[in-house]
C-alpha cells in the first residue's frame, strides 16, 4: 500500500494546490460507493413482501429504490464534476511548470532525451487527474468491502470468513501481478521515448533523409529499439493475460462453493430466500468491487510511472545553472567589454584570455575559423554559460549582476537559422511586443512592412514552413524587426546571412548600417560583404584574439583576416 501512497504524495509535490477539489472528489466517491450498497436492501424487501403475499408493502421499497438511486447518480455527477475541474487544473498548470523548467535549463537535453520530454509534456500530463481518481476509488473500494464484510458477519460468520479469506488471497495475487505489469509498462515507455527521439530527428532532417536514402539504414537501427519494446510489451501482456484469465478462476470456484452452501442453508430452513438474494447480491458486489479496486491499483501503478517521469524533469537540476543579480538599472548605453575572459566547456579551453571592447554606434564583427570560439562569445553574452575567469561588463557592470528582466530587454539578437513559430506574423511579433503600432514601426524600419501588407492576410498571415510565402532572407529581416521590438541597446547577430541569397545579404547590410546609429551591434560572419560593413574587427584563432581594432588596420596587419576575407570572396566568385 505504501507504493500507492508514495505515488499520490509525488503527485501532490508536482501540483500541490486544489486540495479542496480532491476532498470533494473523495467525499463524492465515498457517497457513491456507500449508496451502491443500498439497492440490494430494497430488492430483498420486495422479495420479502412478495413471499408474504403483501403486495401493498411493495411501494415502500419502490420509493426506497428511487431514493437510493438518486443518491447514487447525484454523487456520481458530483464526482464527474470534480474530475473535470481537477483534470483541467493539472493539465494546464503542470504543463506550464514543465515548459518553464525546460526553458530555463540550458543543458536538460544533454541529460533527458527529447523523446521523453515530448511524450511527457503531451501525453503523461493527461493522466495526472487519474492518479487522484484511481487512488480515491481504490481507497473507497476498501471502505465498501469493509461494509460488505460487516453485513456478511451480521447474517452469517462462516460466510464472512470465507469471503474475507478469498479477498485476501485474490488481492495478494493481483497485487504481485500489478508490480510485474507496471515494471514492463515502464520498459515500453522507455523504448517508446527512443523511437520518438529518432522520429523527431528524422522530421528535423527529412530532406537529407530522402536525398541520401537513409531510411533503410535508419530502419535497421530502429529495429533494435523496436525489438526491445516488443520484449517489454510481451512481458506486460503475459502478466495481463494471467491477471484476467487465470487468477479469476479462484473467484469462480469459491463462488460456486458459496452458492451451494447458501442453498443448503435455505433448504435446511436456516436462511430465508430474501436473505439468500441479499447475500448473493453482496457477494457479487464483493467480486465487482474487488476487481474495480485491483484495476484502479493497476492503473495507479502505471500512472505512477508517468508521475515519476514528470517529477524527474521538474526536479532536474542544471549543472550549468547561473545565478543572476538584481541590478534594475535600465539606462544602458551599450558598451560591452570582455576582460581577460577564460571559458572552459567540457574540460576544454574554448576562450583563452579574451579581451575587447564593443562600442555603441558601431558594428563589431567577430571572425575566425570554425571552432575558434566565436559562438561561445555570443552564448556568453546571452548568459547561457558562465565564464571561468575574467569579467564581462556592460557599462562597467558585470552582466551577471543585471536582473533577467533588464538584461533581456537590453540584449537581443538573431540566430543563423531563421526561426519563426507557425502562427501569424502579428503573433510572432507579439511575443516581444503586442503593440500593433510598434510592430508596424519596426517592420517599416527594416523595410519589410510593404511585403507583409501585400501578403494574403497582411500581418495576420500565418507563416508555415511548407508554404514559402516569404523567403529565408525575409524571415531574417522579420526576426531583426522582432529583436528591435525588445528596445534592446545591444544586438547580437550570429551568421544571419549564411543561409540566404546574396541579394538578401546586401539588403540586411543596409539595415545594419541604419541600426548601428542607435545600437551596439556584435556580429559573427564569414561573408565578405558583411565583413566590409564592420567598424571594428575581432579575429579569433583557437580561442585567442590575434588581432582587433578598426577594420582597415586589422586587414593590413592580420594575415588570417586577409585569408578569410579573400578566400570567401574567391568562393563567392566561383559560385557566381
Amino acid at each position: 500500500m505504501k507504493r500507492y501512497i508514495d505515488i499520490f504524495k509525488n503527485l501532490l509535490k508536482i501540483a500541490d494546490k486544489n486540495i479542496w477539489i480532491i476532498i470533494q472528489m473523495a467525499i463524492s466517491s465515498g457517497l457513491n460507493n456507500i449508496s451502491s450498497l443500498l439497492p440490494p436492501i430494497a430488492t430483498a424487501g420486495i422479495i420479502s413482501v412478495i413471499t408474504d403475499n403483501n403486495f401493498n408493502g411493495i411501494w415502500y421499497y419502490v420509493i426506497l429504490y428511487i431514493i437510493f438511486y438518486f443518491l447514487y447518480f447525484s454523487s456520481l455527477y458530483w464526482n464527474y464534476y470534480t474530475y473535470t475541474v481537477l483534470g483541467d487544473y493539472y493539465h494546464i498548470e503542470v504543463q506550464k511548470k514543465l515548459f518553464k523548467c525546460i526553458a530555463t535549463s540550458d543543458d536538460i537535453f544533454e541529460q533527458v532525451s527529447k523523446g521523453k520530454i515530448l511524450q511527457t509534456c503531451s501525453d503523461d500530463i493527461r493522466y495526472l487527474v487519474d492518479v487522484v481518481d484511481c487512488f480515491i476509488k481504490a481507497l473507497m473500494s476498501v471502505v465498501k468491502l469493509i461494509f460488505i464484510l460487516l453485513i456478511f458477519m451480521y447474517y452469517n460468520l462462516l460466510v464472512a470468513i470465507i469471503v474475507l479469506l478469498l479477498d485476501i488471497i485474490y488481492l495478494y495475487l493481483m497485487n504481485n501481478n500489478s508490480k510485474k505489469v507496471s515494471k514492463y509498462y515502464e520498459g515500453t515507455r522507455k523504448y517508446e521515448d527512443k523511437v520518438t527521439d529518432i522520429l523527431n530527428q528524422m522530421l528535423a532532417n527529412l530532406k537529407q533523409v530522402k536525398i541520401l536514402n537513409l531510411m533503410p539504414k535508419l530502419d535497421i537501427n530502429m529495429e533494435k529499439t523496436r525489438n526491445k519494446w516488443k520484449e517489454q510489451y510481451k512481458g506486460k501482456r503475459h502478466y495481463m493475460t494471467t491477471r484476467y484469465s487465470i487468477v479469476p478462476i479462484i473467484i469462480y470456484i469459491v463462488k460456486i462453493t458459496l452458492y451451494i452452501m447458501l442453498a443448503y442453508f435455505v433448504i435446511k430452513k436456516k436462511m430465508t430466500i430474501d436473505k439468500l438474494v441479499l447475500l448473493i447480491s453482496y457477494f457479487e458486489m464483493t467480486v465487482t468491487c474487488t476487481d474495480l479496486m485491483l484495476d484502479n491499483l493497476l492503473n495507479l501503478s502505471n500512472y505512477g510511472v508517468r508521475v515519476n517521469r514528470i517529477k524527474n524533469i521538474l526536479d532536474y537540476s542544471s549543472n550549468k545553472e547561473i545565478d543572476f543579480g538584481d541590478v534594475s538599472n535600465d539606462y544602458i548605453n551599450g558598451v560591452v567589454e570582455f576582460k581577460n575572459v577564460y571559458c572552459n566547456i567540457k574540460n576544454k579551453t574554448v576562450l583563452n584570455k579574451v579581451s575587447f571592447k564593443a562600442y555603441p554606434n558601431e558594428i563589431n564583427t567577430i571572425i575566425g575559423h570554425s571552432g575558434s570560439g566565436k559562438s561561445t562569445i555570443i552564448n556568453l553574452l546571452y548568459r547561457l554559460n558562465r565564464i571561468n575567469r575574467g569579467e564581462i561588463l556592460i557599462d562597467n557592470e558585470s552582466i551577471y549582476n543585471y536582473s533577467n528582466k533588464v538584461y533581456s530587454s537590453n540584449v537581443s539578437g538573431v540566430f543563423q537559422i531563421p526561426f519563426v513559430f507557425e502562427m501569424s506574423i502579428r503573433e510572432n511579433l507579439a511575443l516581444v511586443d503586442s503593440n500593433i503600432k510598434n510592430q508596424i514601426e519596426a517592420c517599416k524600419r527594416v523595410g519589410i512592412h510593404n511585403l507583409i501588407e501585400n501578403l494574403p492576410n497582411g500581418y495576420n498571415t500565418i507563416i508555415r514552413e511548407d508554404e514559402h510565402l516569404i523567403s529565408e532572407g525575409d524571415k531574417q529581416v522579420l526576426l531583426i524587426a522582432r529583436a528591435l521590438l525588445s528596445k534592446a541597446e545591444i544586438l547580437l547577430l550570429d551568421e544571419i546571412t549564411s543561409n540566404i541569397e546574396p541579394e538578401a545579404s546586401i539588403r540586411i547590410g543596409e539595415i545594419l548600417k541604419d541600426l548601428k546609429t542607435d545600437h551596439t551591434i556584435i556580429m559573427i560572419t564569414h561573408k565578405p560583404e558583411m565583413m566590409e560593413l564592420a567598424d571594428r574587427i575581432i579575429v579569433l584563432d583557437k580561442g585567442r584574439i590575434i588581432a582587433k581594432g578598426p577594420n582597415k588596420e586589422v586587414y593590413k596587419k592580420c594575415s588570417l583576416y586577409r585569408e578569410l576575407k579573400n578566400r570567401t570572396f574567391a568562393s563567392v566568385s566561383r559560385i557566381e
